[in-house]
């Protein structure tokens, strides 16, 4: 079952003996943004520890002699999508960040640096081997510039959904509830008084009990105790 806002609302209510509504004291306004903020720093905690949370997929079928792409097949924008790459490593310790799928193998293809794509040869042509997202990340530019149709597919980290009504759905998959519930009611109990030493543990809180849950959910290798 998903975990929507008015369940985490009613959450930090049961803790903070308040019914959180429009004008208590924290009111629902106020729980909302928390939230987003706690949703904000879990999802760089998840790029920063390589996490499969918040991780999305984009396709992009190529088009004989077009570099750049606004939106993914499915005609969502890269700008209001994209928020950085998933880097993946082959057997031999390569990093990748996206492939061409082809019938019996996928070609792997790199996240580059805007260096490496402004120095390239602007006429070539040919199977795309990297990627790069323009310096507004409005869209995907891939090079050499496509010289056939292609299926190109690059797993992201997406943006979380901003929440703004009690209806929606927290993200992350419920994984997280318990250390978005305690941000929230840490802020909420430390609502009237600004204390930057708050403000790092708050984050710092935020950031170790998600590294712990992250690390729990890895595959975790064999060992012998003698």
């Amino acid at each position: 079952m998903a975990t929507t806002v008015a369940n985490m609302l009613t959450w930090v209510g049961y803790r903070l003996d308040e019914t959180i509504e429009a004008s208590s004291e924290p009111s629902q306004s106020e729980c909302i943004q928390w939230i987003n903020e706690v949703c904000e720093e879990l999802l760089t905690v998840c790029v920063t520890t390589g996490s499969e949370m918040a991780r999305s997929a984009g396709a992009i079928t190529t088009v004989d002699g077009t570099a750049s792409y606004a939106t993914w097949d499915d005609l969502t924008t890269v700008a209001d999508t994209f928020f950085a790459p998933v880097v993946r490593y082959n057997e031999n310790g390569e990093s990748y960040s996206g492939w061409i799928e082809e019938t019996t193998q996928r070609i792997p293809i790199k996240y580059a640096d805007i260096g490496e794509w402004t120095d390239q040869n602007p006429s070539a042509e040919g199977k795309p081997t990297k990627f790069i997202t323009n310096p507004s990340v409005s869209t995907i530019n891939l090079f050499p510039t496509p010289d056939d149709e292609y299926e190109v597919q690059i797993p992201f980290y997406t943006y979380h959904t901003i929440l703004t009504l009690t209806t929606e759905t927290v993200p992350y998959f419920r994984v997280f509830d318990n250390v978005i519930l305690e941000s929230v009611v840490m802020r909420a109990q430390n609502r009237n008084e600004y204390d930057l030493a708050f403000e790092l543990k708050w984050f710092s809180y935020i950031r170790s009990q998600a590294k712990k849950i992250i690390y729990l959910r890895r595959n975790q290798s064999t060992r012998i105790f003698v």
